[in-house]
């Protein structure tokens, strides 16, 4: 029997099997044959139980405030594999931009020690200078997409000598046998702890400097294929993301402004990836260069930026009403869910 079969029966009888098979999956697209499935997901504190003495991990450690032990972040990764191969739908997404990721080996255990360990993941990591010692990552299936170049473009703040916060993860690669080329940029930006006023500023810087990446690409070929992915802690309608990195709808979008994904949520009330007390927001989000929004030919989106809110994500909100994302802390207290986050994805075309 053919094993690329097999392997697919195996993937789609874990997720029936271990967790219910999502309602929610009705009613989202199906793939097209020549398409890649590009998903970012801010996996809340991915961490490994070592204390690095570098970082401020000491809570994710088995004698941490977390009680951060072993099988704790085994339940973890599970849960994580079976969120993107619900996401993947019959095959698993080929490329995934992800946050909130401690290290190297807390990558390697997701992506070799979970049933993603058949889908020939590699993955893409640099170290920051983020001071808990989270940083962003890229996951990619070798046999489905062939990276070409990746660097960190580290943020460095007014007034400071060095970054003290994650980098922002660039890539640059194309389907195998194939010359297009895809330009990938993977977020993370400086929280709002503390309050938007005092925050805003690095936010905004963030922005400056990923429009300045963005615009030097595009410097070489105004018809470059760009996505940009991420947390960006700020939401569609804030000034870091209309003004400084000029991510607009289609609608009001100028040529050389990029096409914000998510558009279609901008109206609907109280939807989003993130919730903060009763109100949901959309903090995640994909935008993208106008040359990949309209391609005649080679990359293009396929519709539109999509958030995974499958049900078994989910759980009651007993104190602001409604549904809350299934989180794995709520402050100390372990609940053992996902992440306080949902996923968001696109197809794209080639």
């Amino acid at each position: 029997m053919n094993t690329t079969y097999l392997k697919y029966v195996f993937l789609w009888s874990f997720v029936t099997l271990f967790l219910p098979l999502p309602k929610a999956q009705e009613g989202y697209p199906h793939r097209e044959y020549k398409s890649l499935r590009v998903c970012f997901y801010n996996l809340e504190n991915l961490f490994d139980c070592q204390n690095d003495s570098l970082t401020n991990d000491e809570a994710f450690t088995p004698n941490g405030a977390n009680r951060w032990t072993p099988w704790r972040f085994e339940q973890k990764i599970n849960n994580i594999a079976k969120v993107l191969i619900a996401i993947g739908q019959w095959e698993c997404p080929e490329i995934i931009g992800v946050c909130e990721i401690e290290n190297a080996k807390a990558i390697e255990d997701l992506l070799y020690r979970t049933p993603l360990s058949s889908q020939k993941y590699k993955y893409l990591h640099y170290e920051s200078s983020d001071r808990r010692g989270i940083d962003v990552a890229f996951l990619y299936r070798e046999d489905r997409f062939e990276v070409l170049h990746s660097e960190p473009i580290a943020l460095v703040f007014a007034g400071e000598e060095k970054a003290h916060t994650r980098d922002i993860l660039y890539v640059k690669g194309k389907v195998p046998n194939d010359e297009d080329t895809l330009h990938l940029f993977v977020n993370h930006w400086p929280s709002r702890y503390g309050g938007y006023a005092q925050t805003v500023d690095k936010r905004n810087a963030a922005a400056q400097l990923l429009r300045s990446k963005v615009d030097s690409i595009l410097a070489l070929n105004t018809q470059a294929k760009i996505l940009c992915m991420g947390d960006f802690n700020d939401y569609p309608y804030n000034e870091s993301i209309q003004d400084f990195l000029r991510a607009l709808p289609p609608e009001k979008a100028d040529k050389d402004d990029l096409i914000h994904l998510m558009y279609p949520y901008f109206s609907k009330n109280n939807v989003g990836t993130h919730k903060y007390k009763e109100q949901w927001g959309l903090l995640d989000q994909m935008m993208v260069s106008p040359a990949l929004f309209s391609a005649k030919k080679g990359f293009c989106v396929d519709g539109t930026g999509i958030i995974f809110s499958a049900d078994f994500l989910l759980e009651s909100d007993e104190v602001n009403m409604g549904k809350k994302p299934f989180r794995t802390f709520l402050g100390m207290k372990y609940l053992g869910g996902f992440a306080d986050h949902l996923p968001i994805y696109v197809d794209i075309r080639y």
